[in-house]
This record gives C-alpha cells, structure tokens and sequence, in this order.
C-alpha cells in the first residue's frame, strides 16, 4: 500500500469506507472495448433478447461515494431481491441470500446494496440499465442469474429521501452499527431490512446516530486530560476529536485498548503504528483490515489477530495462511477459520483435528463450502 499521509485521512470513517465497502457504477456501452484496470465489462441479454454491453467501474473511496447530479435525486421505490441457497427448498425457509434494490426517480436510475460476508457492496445503475440488469450484477465476482432471482413486491415511498441523504445515513448509522458478519445476528437479510427499514421511515430513532461530542463544550473538547477519559469510557466518540487527537497516539491507543474497533478513526500516520496497531488487534483481532495496508500483514500483528479472533486469517496473505504455526493457533480460537486454512494445510492432520474440535458444526459448514 501507498505510504501513510502525514496529514492523514481527512474524513473520520476513510478507513472503513476503504476497508469494508465495494462500490462500482454501471454504465452501458456500445461495444466490449476494455478500459482501466477498474472496470470490468459484461454481455447480457435484455427482457427482449437484445445483447447489451454493460460497463462495471469500480470507485475507490475514501469516504461516501460521489454521486455527483444524483445526490438530490428522489428515491421513490424498493424491492427486495432473493436468491434461494437450494433451488428446490420450500419458500417458507429462510435460507436465501437477500439485498435490495433501489429505485430512484422512478426508475431513471438505481442503486443495489448488499451484504456479502463481511463486505458492504453498493451499485449504482445509470440511467439506462434496467432493475433486470440490476439484479444480475454484483460490484465484484461472477454476474448472477436473473431467472433465480425472486423479486418481492414493489415498495413505493414518498418520504422525500435523496441519494445523498442516503449515503450520510450508510456512513452514520450503518458504519457506527457495522460488526463483522454473523450468520445469526449479522449477516445479508438483516442488512436488507435495515435498508428497507430505513427508507420506509428515515426519521425513525433507531435510524439515528448520537455524537457524544455535540454537547460538549469546545473547551473541554481540546483538553486533552478530557478526551482521554471520554475515549476510555466511549472509544468510538474518537471519531468526534479533532484530527490532532486522531492522530495522538496515546489518544487512541487508550481508545483501542478498549476497542479495537476504534481505530478505524485514528489517523493513517497512527494506524500505521506497530505499537498502536498491536494494541488494538490484541483487543479485538476484527481491527486487523483497519491497520494501515504498510504493515497490515506484519507476522506479529497477524499472529496477535488470529490469537484474539481466528476468523480473521481471512484477511491475511497467503504466505500467512500457510504458516503452520500461525494456523493452528487461528483454528484452535475459530474453527471456521478453517475455511481460509491454504491447501497446503487443510488436510494436514493437527490443523483438521483442531479445527473440528474446537467447532465441528463450523468444520462440516467449511468443508461444504470449500
């Protein structure tokens, strides 16, 4: 990665906008020319059997997407699209893959949101992509399947909610809420109802995100004796500081130290420091994609993140998933680790015996997948 600014990230959530969203724009083309490194191009039939070419660019962020002439627009409608896991389950289970599809301006364009693991994926379709062509492509991976897809019922809406307000509530509420995927209390449906849940009623007191800085006086908001016990008893309101403690290491080590998490607000000068860094995955070994991409896969913090939280060798190069050392001691915290265990080490025989006593139901899920 490009070495940290001295400055730092400008804008408090940069570093999981960067981390933890994919964000592409769909445009239609009239040909298969290939472009930058960022885009990817598809062929599609259209309802009328007509082939299409469609352009995916991938945006990269620092912060909420710009969408330019689109930031005022209305979004008027949404459906929610699921695609079941078995092609021949009852409709009654709720074993599906879910997102939603939004209508803005009657259709002129779209956005499509969706969960993936632990991926935020966010499309926008300009005008002239259809909900067909939205419902079969994805910001990363292989296009879907339209015909698989079951779009649920059309939702109107007339709350007057734009694009942009949209985006400000993915980078408050969604963002403050985010936790790593879940297959009970965190995963793809829940993250469709939240949407849903949202633009059906944006005002609602759920849908809002409180600062616990707001009401602070500026004074004490630069007393430095304050903002370390208001870090130590809230770590998040480090997002509220002003950059100069963002990027005051002692600052957001006291954060970090009670949640990892946190240091997604530091600074990138901050999160590209080893002893910061180490805190915060020892705390919480989900911090390890916030540390900054220079040191990231440091053989200390990767071991000290997988000790805390298994899961997270999913985040780790491939020298590190075939580091037998640093396996054993991921699969033996987590065993859907597992999953991400190199071929090299899957089948060896510590590694399986590890994984699957420590989650046997985790191991049989892994090996399926895999």
């Amino acid at each position: 990665g490009a070495p940290p600014q001295k400055g730092g990230s400008l804008h408090p959530n940069a570093a999981w906008w960067t981390c933890q969203v994919v964000c592409s724009r769909l445009e239609e083309q009239p040909d298969g020319s290939e472009g930058i490194d960022r885009e990817r191009m598809y062929n599609f039939s259209d309802e009328t059997g007509r082939r299409r070419w469609i352009k995916s660019h991938r945006m990269l962020l620092q912060g909420p997407p710009n969408v330019g002439e689109y930031s005022t627009d209305l979004i008027t409608a949404y459906s929610e699209i699921r695609m079941p896991y078995w092609s021949a389950q009852p409709g009654s289970w709720a074993t599906y893959h879910a997102w939603s599809v939004i209508e803005v301006n009657h259709g002129q364009s779209w956005i499509l949101i969706e969960r993936k693991t632990d991926m935020l994926e966010i499309l926008f379709g300009q005008v002239g992509i259809s909900l067909y062509f939205m419902k079969a492509l994805r910001c990363i991976g292989t296009a879907r399947d339209p015909a698989k897809c079951q779009e649920q019922p059309r939702v109107a809406l007339s709350g007057g909610t734009t694009v942009q307000t949209f985006m400000a509530w993915i980078d408050g509420y969604v963002e403050e809420h985010w936790q790593p995927y879940d297959l009970l209390s965190s995963n793809c449906q829940q993250m469709a109802a939240s949407v849903e849940s949202f633009l059906v009623n944006p005002g609602a007191p759920e849908h809002t995100v409180v600062n616990p800085m707001k009401l602070v006086p500026q004074k004490q908001k630069e007393d430095k004796t304050f903002v370390l016990a208001e870090v130590e008893r809230n770590p998040r309101a480090l997002k509220y500081l002003a950059e100069k403690f963002r990027r005051d290491s002692q600052v957001v080590t006291m954060a970090v130290s009670k949640d990892g998490n946190a240091l997604r607000y530091a600074s990138d000068l901050v999160r590209a420091d080893p002893e910061v860094c180490l805190a915060a995955v020892s705390q919480n070994g989900y911090a390890l994609p916030y540390v900054h991409p220079v040191i990231r896969q440091d053989r200390t913090l990767v071991f000290a993140a997988v000790s805390q939280n298994g899961y997270v060798l999913c985040y780790t190069e491939e020298k590190h998933r075939k580091d037998r050392e640093l396996v054993l001691r991921a699969v033996r915290q987590d065993g859907y680790a597992w999953r991400y265990v190199h071929e090299e080490l899957k089948w060896d025989s510590e590694v399986y015996v590890a994984a699957g006593f420590q989650n046997p139901v985790a191991l049989f899920r892994a090996s399926l997948l895999w």
